[in-house]
């Protein structure tokens, strides 16, 4: 339902008094269609913030993308989730995280894998003594990586990827 609508329908029930009661006033307001946020990817997000800072219209922006989004648009159903995020917002889509475990076969009580302390990503490990290795390790947060923060100094290691 729109506005128009719902002012209809709140006049049909005042049914000229001027009155409607609280409560079907909340229900009527509550069939009130809004807009939903679309989610999209991080470098989409960046686009229409820079082109909206720079007071491009919807239609520049749509038809002189960068690369990365003009690749995402040639998928029909993104040209319509950017014009739905250009007019009514968007959440921007969470990055997969992964965890890394750097394979030892010569050593089976130690597990090494990257970790990330203070903004960077460095090569860590857990040492089991009596017993074989668990992989609580991968529960905890600074061990849960995203693609390009592993790949920045890592590259190597992203075979040994695992999605969270």
């Amino acid at each position: 339902m729109n506005k128009q609508e719902a002012i209809e329908k709140l006049t049909n029930i005042a049914n000229g008094t001027g009155w409607v009661t609280c409560t079907s006033a909340c229900n009527i307001i509550s069939q009130i269609h809004e807009p939903q946020t679309v989610v999209v990817p991080k470098f989409v997000a960046e686009w229409i913030e820079k082109t909206k800072s720079l007071g491009w219209s919807f239609k520049v922006a749509l038809n002189n993308p960068i690369d990365s989004v003009y690749g995402w648009l040639a998928n029909r159903n993104n040209q319509e989730t950017f014009a739905r995020a250009w007019l009514d917002g968007y959440e921007i889509e969470r990055e997969k995280l992964y965890t890394v475990e750097i394979p030892d076969p010569n050593c089976l009580d130690v597990v090494t894998f990257l970790c990330k302390e203070n903004g960077k990503v460095f090569i860590g490990g857990d040492i089991f003594w009596d017993e074989l290795p668990n992989y609580n390790w991968k529960k905890e947060p600074e061990n849960q990586l995203t693609e390009s923060e592993i790949k920045q100094d890592f590259e190597w290691a992203w075979q040994f990827r695992e999605e969270v």
